[in-house]
């Protein structure tokens, strides 16, 4: 591989940007001997947690679980990019799920499975993470979103950067808002990984059953969880059950509850084991069919998600722009933009990528356009929209900026704060939730004529980067950007 090829340590081609959170980077790479595509994880610099992860996902990986993204290889080397060099970076391979994660094809419509659907992936996600409670590891930020599908939409658990072995009680709480367990919100208190995780599994089966979030918070902060706190689950039910989408069976629905309610429970000692999930009587129905029948299902569960990756695209107009194979990657800058010495379009995504990506976090603006003027006709419009909710950086580049946003939901919890009399910081642990979301947006051009906008989530909640770039696209129409 040449060094001009952007690549880590000369054996990985990096073929785009995927993400990046506090401590690392998440680059798609190929690699240079099979051409098979990989995720890479990058560590920004060096830190122990790279060690502690790498000894995990090992442990992991003799398991060798279909339903976990196992680890392929790790290292510290050079990293090649956009012409420069960063050396000795600690670096992890891992496998690559195509289809993106689970949280796209259910919170991200709002539309729940039916009930076999549900049953038998929520068991492949059960069956993931039993091999880990098996190897003594709790991972401890289960969620839709580290929930990856691979290309035939199998659930294969993900991002072990909070995992940690489970040796007796625990005493720094890791998680994620709306999945983490009550305990966790407690100072200064111990607390059982697996039972926390088995909680986090609770949630993501109400996520799967209704399309639906329980509630926001699990403490009495959240007015929805404050009915489970008091022990009162038939008002809980009473209060949530007419905002979900046509129960039709509802001898289904009541083995159902009974499961979720056990999981979600506010006492630790009262949640069930995985094994004893897998032994419930709502997934009986999975448990008695034949290894035929099951595959037959999960044909069935295949065409579902394929017609949901169709509705996201169409719903939204989210879509690169196709044939994928006009896509200008090699000239950077357009001829009438000569005169101007900033390289406006930063065309690094690469053909591989975009055929794989989700096309959901792209939007095809059809004739010609000003790039500067209407990038910055965009960012006026955010900053309007939004007023001083988010901030925009427009310093390095004119087609490309970063928007930081305030979290939507502060204002409403603000108010539930008020209402119960209760401080924040006596409720909520401010190291274990982001209350922010940035995300990028890049100008592209293609050679078939027109343009397209490119949108990532940088960090942040991705049910937040949803919502504001539902807005941005009603933004982006408001805009008179044809030039006849």
């Amino acid at each position: 591989m040449e060094d001009a090829c952007e690549n880590i340590d000369k054996k990985y081609e990096i073929i785009d940007k995927k993400g990046s959170g506090a401590s690392s980077i998440v680059f798609l790479v190929k690699d240079s001997t099979t051409n098979k595509l990989y995720a890479a994880k990058v560590m920004k610099k060096q830190c122990k947690e790279y060690n502690d992860e790498v000894e995990i996902l090992s442990a992991i990986k003799e398991i060798n679980s279909p339903y976990i993204l196992n680890l392929v290889d790790n290292g510290i080397g050079n990293v090649f990019r956009k012409g420069n060099v960063f050396k000795e970076k600690q670096y992890i391979i891992l496998e690559y799920a195509s289809k993106g994660c689970l949280f796209d094809y259910i919170l991200y419509l709002e539309e729940g499975l039916k009930k076999e659907y549900a049953k038998v992936i929520f068991v492949k996600i059960l069956r993931g993470v039993l091999c880990c409670h098996n190897k003594g590891i709790c991972h401890r930020d289960l969620k839709p979103e580290n929930i990856l599908l691979d290309e035939n939409f199998n659930p294969k658990i993900a991002d072990f950067g909070f995992a940690t072995y489970a040796k007796g009680k625990l005493d720094d709480p890791k998680g994620t808002r709306g999945y983490a367990a009550p305990e966790l919100h407690e100072k200064n208190k111990k607390y059982d990984g697996y039972k926390a995780d088995i909680f986090s599994l609770g949630v993501i089966l109400f996520n799967l059953y209704t399309g639906k979030k329980p509630f926001i918070y699990g403490t009495d902060i959240d007015p929805n969880y404050r009915y489970i706190k008091n022990g009162n689950y038939e008002s809980y039910w009473t209060y949530i059950t007419p905002g979900l989408n046509g129960i039709k069976d509802l001898e289904d629905f009541e083995n159902f509850k009974d499961l979720y309610n056990k999981m979600i429970s506010l006492h630790p000692k009262n949640r069930p084991t995985i094994e004893e999930i897998l032994k419930s009587e709502w997934l009986k129905e999975i448990r008695i069919l034949k290894e035929d029948q099951l595959q037959e299902l999960y044909e069935e569960v295949i065409r579902e998600f394929l017609r949901r990756e169709k509705k996201m695209n169409e719903d939204l107009n989210l879509k690169a722009a196709y044939p994928i194979d006009s896509l200008d990657c090699d000239r950077g800058i357009r001829d009438e933009d000569e005169d101007n010495s900033k390289k406006y379009f930063d065309l690094s995504l690469k053909p591989e990528y975009a055929k794989t990506g989700l096309g959901m976090n792209f939007i095809k603006i059809e004739g010609n356009l000003s790039p500067a003027d209407f990038m910055n006709k965009l960012a006026n419009k955010i900053k309007q929209k939004f007023k001083d909710n988010c901030k925009i950086d427009e310093s390095k580049e004119a087609l490309k900026f970063n928007i930081t946003f305030e979290e939507e939901n502060l204002n409403e919890l603000q108010e539930k704060l008020d209402e119960l009399d209760i401080e924040e910081n006596e409720e909520i642990n401010e190291n274990l939730f982001k209350k922010d979301c940035v995300m990028k947006c890049k100008l592209y051009e293609s050679l078939n004529g027109g343009h397209f906008l490119k949108f990532s989530k940088k960090s942040g909640y991705l049910e937040d980067y949803y919502n504001n770039l539902k807005i941005i696209i009603s933004l982006v129409k408001e805009i008179p950007y044809i030039i006849n």
